[in-house]
């Protein structure tokens, strides 16, 4: 059975190659299943129209985990990098990043520098550092939602009662009706003597 994972630890493990992950002592059971989770998301990112059982199946048969253990990994790239059918806006940043770099080395080696000069443009407008940084929201500043307390029974809003006083009425009066049932019921309640040298009946 998998073992439950620290979800931050693995947030900042998924970016790192794998001697930095040696530097920061992960263990080799974790790098391994590192390599499952990006193998997985890059088969997801390829085929795109793949369902969790279709992306289930992958684990299992190319990396001959258990089925307990394909559906923790299927779990787990979902938390860490997003349901593919909702990427999210800053992942397709990078993977935009990613192509343009690889189209730029191949431009630069051709000496094709017009091609360079037309795919820094897209990349500026990509990453939009021709404008200014969105103002980040500060969550912390955000007031708390306002918590009165009070010992009138009317903020409930009981139907049928609209002052304090009706309600406290019928509160006193609940209280001595269902008060003086449950001695009653005490008075009636079968009991039955146990003697303290052991000799009565055995449970």
């Amino acid at each position: 059975m998998p073992l439950p994972v620290n979800i931050d630890e693995y947030v900042s493990y998924i970016v790192m190659n794998d001697e930095e992950l040696r530097d920061q002592h992960v263990s080799p059971a974790v790098i391994q299943r590192l390599h499952r989770l990006r193998g997985l998301y890059a088969y997801w990112l390829q085929f795109p129209d793949k369902f969790e059982r279709d992306i289930l199946q992958q684990d299992i048969s190319l990396f001959g985990v258990g089925r307990a253990q394909a559906y923790d990994d299927v779990r787990l790239v979902q938390i860490l990098l997003g349901n593919m059918q909702q990427a999210t806006r800053n992942f397709m940043r990078w993977k935009i990043n990613q192509d343009l770099e690889a189209d730029l080395r191949t431009a630069r080696r051709q000496g094709d520098y017009r091609s360079v000069a037309s795919l820094e443009k897209v990349r500026v407008m990509n990453n939009r550092t021709d404008k200014e940084d969105e103002p980040e929201t500060n969550y912390d500043r955000i007031p708390l939602f306002g918590v009165v307390f009070t010992s009138n029974p009317s903020a409930l809003n009981i139907p049928g009662y609209d002052n304090e006083a009706s309600l406290r009425k019928d509160i006193i009066a609940m209280n001595k009706r269902y008060s003086r049932e449950i001695e009653n019921e005490k008075e009636f309640t079968d009991y039955e003597e146990v003697e303290e040298d052991g000799a009565g009946t055995d449970i």
